[in-house]
């Protein structure tokens, strides 16, 4: 199945999908990200993950690359992948950056469409910090693909103390429920420890320990 990517009006194409989005700065994208996707891609059984190229994220001051930078850099990036990984500047048009304000808005376009968030250890150690988190978690699934340096912090994690949650490890595949208060932990033995200030770091002569 190949698609184009989504676009606010045409929310019936993507009736009865299952679609992952992995949002960020993508600043830039890197090898990280296509693992994730994948990973959550195949092991959840969707559709299609939506890199969700975030206007300018509310943790970051700026970024390093403008948007449309960022953009063109994730299309092709992931232009192997075809309609597995689909570039997205629907944030851009809903004019929104924070998370709980994008899901709402895309829940409201694309009413009869299953997502789960998707994000790496580190954004689900910190996820108790994002705006309105509890609106997120009521709302869509989630899933976390481990890396570095540990599965072992997923025990003291804030998200994973929430008892409201139904919490799931995975470790193959399987098509589960992508109902809200769903978190899920990919436990892959294949892990990366890529990022975007690695990157940043290396173009610019500074070593950064991961």
């Amino acid at each position: 199945m190949i698609f184009s990517p989504p676009h606010l009006e045409d929310g019936a194409r993507w009736a009865g999908l299952r679609i992952g989005l992995l949002g960020g700065s993508f600043d830039p994208p890197h090898e990280g990200h296509i693992h994730a996707s994948i990973i959550a891609q195949q092991t959840l059984m969707l559709d299609s993950v939506w890199w969700l190229v975030s206007p300018q994220n509310p943790l970051k001051n700026k970024t390093t690359y403008s948007f449309e930078e960022r953009f063109q850099l994730s299309c092709e990036i992931t232009r192997p992948y075809n309609s597995k990984l689909i570039v997205s500047d629907i944030e851009q048009k809903l004019g929104t950056n924070l998370t709980w304000q994008t899901i709402r808005a895309l829940k409201y376009h694309f009413p009869k469409t299953s997502f789960v968030w998707i994000s790496g250890m580190d954004n689900a150690l910190t996820m108790h910090k994002w705006h309105n988190w509890n609106y997120i978690l009521d709302q869509v699934a989630t899933a976390h693909v481990a890396r570095p340096p540990a599965w072992s912090l997923i025990e003291n994690c804030p998200l994973k103390l929430k008892a409201t949650q139904k919490h799931t490890y995975l470790h193959k595949a399987g098509r589960v429920s992508l109902a809200p208060r769903h978190t899920y932990w990919l436990m892959q033995k294949k892990m990366t420890g890529a990022s975007s200030s690695a990157l940043r770091n290396k173009e610019s002569g500074i070593k950064e320990d991961l």
